[in-house]
């Protein structure tokens, strides 16, 4: 269950700030801003805190991991002990790593952020842009689904300027799931054989995904 919340926090899971002041950007000029932001971080890797809690506040989970980026659709996280889990993307398939379980699950990774604004983060020239609103508060944006198909109703992301320092969800059961980053690394070398995947000796694989 625990990470069942965690998963759907990041992949996979934003608090509704007091804030209603926006920007006086038009719609679109919101939009190409962030996607401007994001088309310059081409790599990013940080640990992580995570707080995930309910509709009222309380606190449901804790976390603490890593997480690397690469454009396009690649990505690395890991969840440290005591929920140690691993979530890799390589841009065709998402696998799902459970080491206390001994089991790995491959989605079809379009299939599985297909309602998911977080594909927004390593692809900036993605078609789904259409399929979202963007307003900006600060230098907080806040991406918003414009059909409710999705498990994420609000993403926000928390810039410095250039620099993300952390993002925000909030799903459809009003559960919040908090992210702060710290020793960011952005634009820096990535070895790709990082979001290479091989089934780890004596893992049970269940693949979900489409013949």
């Amino acid at each position: 269950m625990k990470k069942s919340i965690i998963f759907t926090g990041l992949l996979i899971t934003s608090l509704c700030l007091a804030s209603h002041v926006f920007a006086q950007d038009s719609a679109s000029n919101v939009k190409q801003q962030l996607k401007d932001k994001l088309y310059n971080l081409r790599t990013y890797q940080a640990k992580f805190t995570q707080t995930v809690t309910d509709s009222e506040g309380a606190v449901l989970q804790e976390a603490q991991g890593k997480i690397v980026m690469s454009q396009p659709n690649k990505l690395y996280w890991e969840l440290l002990e005591p929920n140690e889990s691993i979530l890799l993307a390589d841009g065709d398939t998402l696998w799902n790593i459970d080491s206390f379980m001994e089991q790995v699950v491959a989605y079809d990774q379009n299939s599985a952020i297909e309602n998911n604004p977080l594909i927004l983060l390593t692809d900036p020239y993605s078609k789904k842009w259409q399929d979202y609103n963007v307003a900006i508060a600060a230098e907080q944006f806040i991406i918003e689904p414009i059909s409710a198909n999705g498990s994420i109703e609000v993403l926000r992301l928390f810039f410095k300027g250039d620099k993300l320092l952390g993002l925000e969800t909030r799903d459809t059961q009003q559960q919040t799931s908090r992210l702060t980053f710290s020793d960011i690394q952005q634009n820096k070398d990535i070895l790709q054989s990082m979001f290479s995947f091989s089934l780890p000796m004596g893992y049970e694989l269940d693949d979900q995904r489409n013949p």
